[in-house]
């Protein structure tokens, strides 16, 4: 599944009925890439929000004023074409520039001779 098919549509209508819904855990993702959270679930065929997707697992708050709750990703059923995906490599980039001045600051500190 391309990053276009992931990501959310202009409607802004909540998932229907008859929408095709995949395990979470199915949704094909690049290696840089991440679910973000926010979006319309099914557990065991409830109706659920996720606020946070982890790497095995999501939270979810079953219904509004309800705790929130740990659910593993392949019992979430979900709408593809609802989810949004934000590429990592900004984070990436951002890494190796920290990195890269944390040694300009050992070179400044201990000159090699």
């Amino acid at each position: 599944m391309s990053m276009e098919s992931n990501r959310k549509r202009g409607d802004g209508s909540p998932s229907k009925a008859g929408a095709e819904l995949v395990r979470l855990d199915a949704v094909a993702l690049d290696e840089d890439d991440e679910i973000l959270p926010d979006f319309e679930a099914e557990v065991d065929g409830r109706r659920v929000w996720v606020t946070a997707v982890l790497e095995r697992t999501a939270v979810v708050e079953p219904a509004p004023g309800e705790p929130k709750v740990l659910v593993n990703r392949h019992r979430l059923f979900v709408d593809p074409r609802q989810l949004r995906v934000r590429h990592l490599a900004s984070k990436e980039a951002a890494r190796r520039g920290r990195e890269a001045a944390r040694q300009l600051r050992l070179q400044e500190h201990n000159p090699a001779a």
